[in-house]
């Protein structure tokens, strides 16, 4: 159960990143993170199940079309310093059919470095992550990608980690043509992966900053 002050911590640590994220986009008149980006048509294939995972997707062997998104958190050339963005939507994931969206970002891979940012040269050469866990049935849940040897940005591995254990590859993410043009919003609070549902910290952490995503959204179209 999480406890009031962690409560309160997160819900004002949320809205203190909001206010910077929407000073950002008032001076830039663009997105404040992640505002350019390549989307990608894409193919999950689930070859290695988690077994009582409690999430349909995990836990079935299974093909999924999927859309990707390629961005750098600063969009910053090639070669330079950034956090990298892997922005996934699988069709027919999420609750009662629909889509399911999950955001990765450059992280490390152990037990402690999985939570923490990591800014590198390379980021699509790099194993990325959901970063915050989400609650899978009794199970805290966290996702990873990284790229096979040889195949940065065509093909990577996602793997699962419950409740704080080592990864377990359970499918390949193979990246397909690029989408023209296409400049999809990815929201995992309301398209959440089937089976999963975030701790009430991590929303009280992270909906101001989508909230006011979803406004800007509305704004550019």
């Amino acid at each position: 159960m999480t406890t009031a002050p962690v409560q309160a911590g997160a819900k004002a640590a949320g809205g203190a990143l909001a206010g910077t994220l929407g000073a950002v986009a008032l001076l830039t008149r663009r997105k404040p993170l992640h505002a350019k980006g390549r989307t990608h048509h894409a193919f999950l294939r689930v070859d290695s199940p988690v077994v009582g995972s409690g999430v349909r997707l995990l836990s079935e062997r299974a093909q999924h079309q999927c859309i990707v998104r390629l961005s750098r958190a600063l969009s910053t050339p090639d070669g330079w310093w950034d956090i990298g963005g892997f922005a996934l939507r699988i069709e027919r994931a999420g609750a009662g059919g629909g889509p399911a969206d999950l955001l990765f970002a450059s992280t490390g891979v152990g037990r402690v470095g999985r939570h923490v940012l990591r800014v590198t040269r390379h980021p699509m050469d790099e194993p990325m992550t959901t970063l915050l866990p989400v609650c899978a049935g009794a199970s805290s849940l966290l996702l990873l990608v990284r790229p096979l040897a040889g195949r940065a940005e065509e093909v990577f591995e996602l793997s699962v980690a419950l409740d704080g254990a080592d990864w377990s590859p359970v499918g390949i993410i193979e990246v397909g043509v690029e989408m023209a043009g296409a400049s999809p919003r990815f929201d995992p609070l309301v398209r959440r992966l089937d089976g999963t549902s975030p701790p009430s910290w991590v929303t009280a952490l992270r909906e101001p900053a989508y909230r006011l995503a979803r406004r800007l959204g509305r704004r550019t179209h």
